[in-house]
């Protein structure tokens, strides 16, 4: 790998991360256009953290929140008093419900994680993912407008968003899409929905992050100019898409990636076809 397919792959990364078009999707269709034959996964694990990076910064206020409400409940726990026997509610709980859309999450990903890591290398099967992403987003005009806050998500519907995420494993089939289209789906607001997707990041791609990077020790100390050019260009492009993307939703229109993922698809089947 050259410095410079570093750097577009870091781009790209960072660029559809968080857009409901499948980071994994477009690594995949990169890396056969730069003819790279064996799965990147200890660099994609460079990007993941390039994007964490992003969201922990864009983030930073909900995120103390949420550390604040989750050091509450540990006083309680541990040091309770007449003052702390109050249920957390709200804000307070929101650090539970992430916890929650790992266990769908975690189950899915011990489960069929030799079948994810195929996936990398196969860009038919990609293709045709890409056309199933785009068709949900495109049908994502007919879910009505929610009304829930993000703060009364619920335990159930915490599970099923990360019903979602688990799902979203599958190389073309959008995280930040699925989780977003779920939370929709489940009565919540638009840009609540698209906040809970974020945040939920977090956790997911810190675990795959851990899980790789003991693998990927060896490729990280031979590569290290690559994967730190890789790692800025995922945090700053990741930056800019949250910021971009946040805008996007609270117009109401987030269907419109659909048509880039039906797009995506029929690229795929043509590198496939022209460039193999």
């Amino acid at each position: 790998m050259t410095l410079w397919q570093a750097l577009v792959l870091g781009i790209v990364q960072g660029l559809t991360e968080f857009l409901p078009v499948s980071s994994s999707g477009h690594l995949v269709l990169f890396q056969t256009l730069f003819h790279m034959k064996e799965p990147m996964l200890a660099f994609d694990v460079a990007l993941h953290a390039g994007t964490l990076v992003a969201v922990l910064i864009y983030f930073r206020k909900e995120i103390a929140e949420i550390l604040v409400g989750f050091w509450d409940f540990m006083k309680r726990c541990f040091f309770p008093c007449k003052c702390s026997q109050e249920v957390a509610s709200g804000s307070g709980s929101l650090w539970f419900m992430i916890c929650l859309t790992l266990i769908p999450t975690g189950v899915i990903a011990v489960l069929f994680k030799d079948y994810f890591e195929s996936s990398f290398s196969d860009l038919v099967s990609v293709g045709w993912q890409w056309i199933v992403m785009g068709i949900f987003l495109l049908l994502s005009v007919k879910i009505p407008e929610g009304t829930r806050k993000l703060e009364k998500i619920g335990w159930w519907r915490s599970l099923g968003i990360g019903l979602a995420q688990g799902i979203a494993l599958i190389p073309a089939i959008s995280r930040s899409g699925s989780t977003i289209l779920a939370g929709m789906a489940f009565g919540i607001k638009r840009e609540d929905a698209a906040r809970f997707s974020f945040l939920i990041s977090i956790p997911a791609i810190l675990g795959a992050v851990l899980l790789e990077v003991k693998e990927g020790g060896v490729y990280f100390t031979s590569h290290l100019n690559e994967v730190l050019i890789g790692f800025l260009a995922a945090a700053i492009s990741g930056y800019g898409v949250i910021k971009w993307l946040m805008g996007v939703i609270q117009k109401g229109r987030f269907s419109m990636f659909g048509y880039y993922c039906l797009f995506a698809g029929l690229v795929s089947f043509a590198v496939v076809h022209f460039f193999r």
